[in-house]
């Protein structure tokens, strides 16, 4: 597929990297000789230095390209050149819109801008930190089939249960209702075997539908009541977001930030959070607002090393739940490094909805495309949600006669709404929801989980 980029900042850089592994053929375009060199030397793409204007566009192969995502550091840019784009002949568009009021105009209007899709970073993180509030207990919570089954990571500790038991006697120990489905363990990732045996220390992957993960969560005693009361520290889009998502929820917040405009602006969208115009970043002030009472603490600062360094401290005061957000991978593997949970990454979010819309692009109609992706186990491990064709090889056989690949499982079957742990057995039907949990990226279809 020949996709053009426009914009090559942190999550154009991480769009053209996935894009390339995925095999696509891509043309980035930026205006900063600067970026470009440091594309054109990482990156096995091609490149254009300049504004994505018609000319650009045109220069860069518009008019046959496949996809055009705009990623530039403006909304209004954004929408302009996918305007401009499908205009020329440019079959989808994408375009990141970050402002909340454009973001709520595109979407009203995105068939009229003819725009495929819209994306906006700090919305979408804003959506995964408050499913993880929702579900304290876990370290990240990935939902499928419209909330009908999802997928959460938890790191077990020695008293866990869990530990010394082998996956050929889970099932029958604590029931049918969720599938250890991945495992990390020192550095590695494994789909696991019926002969593995989880230890201390490993980070496994759960499928199942939301009610047994708890009821699961309970049995092993380490169930934690959704957050009622939370404090986040900073006040960016993000942040907003947030707070209006969890007063929506009924859940109490409180924002520390230390710039009184951003203070003000905080206030005039969400004026039931309880808003301090101080700086957060210090312990003594946490300690001051009363970080210990809180439930859970988000830190959403502009800076990755302070939201690192507020959640490390929230975490050694005792926190029921601590998020950070952070923007540089080399943070993210800083935090696992001093015991905080995997962080939540804006941009890898936004590239996973883009990689999710691609791979749907490549199906037919009657093919057995891709409904949901979810990369987990810090992005080592891809779950894909399918929808079974009726055109489908795989409908009408037992999965145990199936020759699936060995770096894939068949995790969980969504059938009229309910989540079904599947077994040898089990055959798949015509409208069926699919989640498969793969170490190898890049499926499309269904059929994908086959030997070739």
């Amino acid at each position: 597929m020949f996709i053009i980029l426009a914009g090559a900042g942190k999550i154009g850089f991480t769009l053209a990297a996935q894009l390339t592994r995925e095999g696509h053929s891509v043309t980035v375009i930026d205006c900063s000789r600067e970026r470009i060199s440091l594309v054109s030397s990482s990156l096995d793409v091609m490149t254009v230095c300049g504004y994505a204007d018609v000319d650009i566009l045109r220069l860069a192969g518009a008019e046959k390209a496949d996809l055009l995502i705009a990623a530039t550091d403006s909304d209004e840019t954004n929408i302009l050149c996918c305007m401009v784009g499908k205009k020329l002949g440019t079959r989808h568009t994408i375009a990141r819109v970050r402002q909340e009021e454009h973001y709520r105009e595109v979407v009203l209007l995105r068939e009229e801008l003819g725009l495929s899709l819209t994306v906006n970073p700090e919305y979408a993180a804003a959506n995964e930190i408050s499913r993880l509030l929702r579900f304290p207990s876990a370290a990240k919570v990935a939902p499928f089939a419209k909330g009908q089954a999802e997928l959460v990571e938890l790191k077990l500790t020695d008293r866990n249960p869990l530990c010394g038991t082998s996956l050929r006697d889970y099932h029958s120990r604590f029931g049918d209702g969720t599938l250890v489905c991945a495992v990390r363990r020192e550095g590695n990732v494994y789909i696991p075997g019926g002969d593995f045996v989880l230890a201390s220390g490993d980070t496994i992957g759960l499928v199942g539908a939301p009610r047994h993960i708890h009821a699961l969560f309970r049995e092993l005693s380490i169930y934690k009541k959704r957050a009622k009361y939370v404090m986040i520290v900073g006040g960016s889009r993000a942040a907003v977001y947030l707070a209006r998502q969890l007063l929506s929820m009924g859940i109490r917040v409180k924002l520390l930030e230390k710039n009184e405009e951003k203070c003000a602006r905080v206030k005039d969208a969400a004026p039931k959070a309880e808003v301090v115009c101080c700086d957060g970043s210090h312990p003594d002030v946490l300690d001051e607002e009363g970080m210990a009472a809180f439930d859970a603490l988000v830190a959403l600062t502009g800076q990755d090393e302070i939201n690192i360094i507020i959640g490390t401290y929230a975490m050694r005061a005792g926190l029921d739940k601590v998020v950070t957000k952070v923007t540089e991978g080399h943070y993210a593997e800083l935090a696992g490094t001093l015991g905080l949970e995997e962080p939540v990454q804006p941009r890898n979010i936004v590239a996973r909805q883009v990689l999710e819309y691609v791979r749907g692009m490549e199906n037919s109609a009657d093919a057995s495309g891709v409904e949901t992706l979810r990369q987990v186990m810090e992005g080592r491990v891809e779950v894909v949600e399918f929808r079974v064709s009726e055109a489908s090889p795989c409908v009408g056989r037992t999965l145990s006669a199936m020759p699936i690949r060995r770096d894939v499982l068949a995790a969980a079957i969504i059938r009229e709404g309910a989540c079904i742990i599947p077994r040898g057995g089990d055959m798949l039907h015509p409208g069926d929801g699919v989640i498969a949990v793969t170490t190898t990226p890049g499926m499309t279809r269904l059929e994908d989980i086959l030997k070739g």
